[in-house]
């Protein structure tokens, strides 16, 4: 079996596991999802889009579509960011929880990015002509997993979950209503970008202008208590001002293309 093939198989095995999360877990195996482990109704909503999106990862790999790339790309940094937050959020292991959970690690990181090595190697990404498409289509995936984020602000509300809305975060019907409306632009802003739509530049400057507002504002109207660790801060500010301006310059640079 080619390689490319052998990793389809295995991510169509995680896409099943995910279908069943909603049924099987209880509140120690629900999906993880950005550190969190989630129960009832965001566990379901988690685990059916994860299991959607693997299904398609795994049959694009099959066929060796040049999909596959970006829907890897995506895919293999949301486990590394699932794994670091995840870690930073539980008590430190010990024994053979400790054991299991770096071999788990090494695993997941394993699978995740060596199927993109494979792709890469095997050429996979020279089958798309366009150019920054493969990026452009990364990025989009990503922004379609802060709209899952966002969808799931109203379920899994906490003191410290709540939508952050020009840095203050909110509770209650605000929260919702603000996190729902965050959530459709951003799916829209994923579609866009995907199709190469023209809306997509303008959602991109706009969006890419509001996080870096949010953050500072944030640094000013945040409640007392709510300093994050440099390790937890740092590589947030950095991921979440990298994705949104790399985004809208990689959409400036091939404004041309957009219809």
């Amino acid at each position: 079996m080619k390689p490319l093939r052998a990793f389809a198989v295995l991510f169509g095995l995680l896409a099943a596991s995910n279908f069943l999360k909603p049924i099987t877990a209880d509140e120690h195996t629900g999906f993880v999802f950005l550190g969190r482990r989630l129960a009832e109704t965001p566990n379901l909503i988690a685990g059916v889009a994860f299991g959607v999106f693997l299904s398609w990862y795994a049959l694009s790999l099959w066929r060796e579509r040049a999909s596959a790339l970006p829907l890897g790309i995506a895919y293999a940094c949301y486990v590394s960011a699932n794994l670091f937050l995840f870690t930073l959020r539980q008590p430190a292991p010990t024994g053979n929880a400790r054991l299991f959970g770096a071999l788990y690690m090494i695993f997941a990181l394993g699978g995740a990015w060596g199927a993109v090595a494979v792709m890469v190697r095997s050429g996979l990404g020279n089958l798309e002509r366009a150019p920054g498409r493969i990026l452009l289509r990364s990025f989009a995936l990503l922004f379609a997993l802060m709209a899952l984020s966002d969808l799931l602000k109203p379920f899994a509300y906490t003191p410290e979950v709540g939508f952050v809305f020009f840095g203050q975060r909110l509770a209650g019907s605000a929260n919702t209503i603000v996190a729902l409306v965050f959530s459709g632009l951003l799916a829209a802003y994923a579609v866009s970008i995907w199709n190469e739509k023209r809306l997509a530049l303008m959602l991109g400057i706009g969006y890419a202008i509001y996080v870096i507002a949010n953050l500072v504002l944030w640094n000013f109207r945040k409640p007392e208590g709510a300093d994050a660790p440099l390790i937890f801060a740092l590589p947030y500010i950095l991921s979440a001002v990298g994705v949104s301006s790399g985004a809208a310059y990689l959409l400036w640079q091939h404004r041309e293309r957009l219809d």
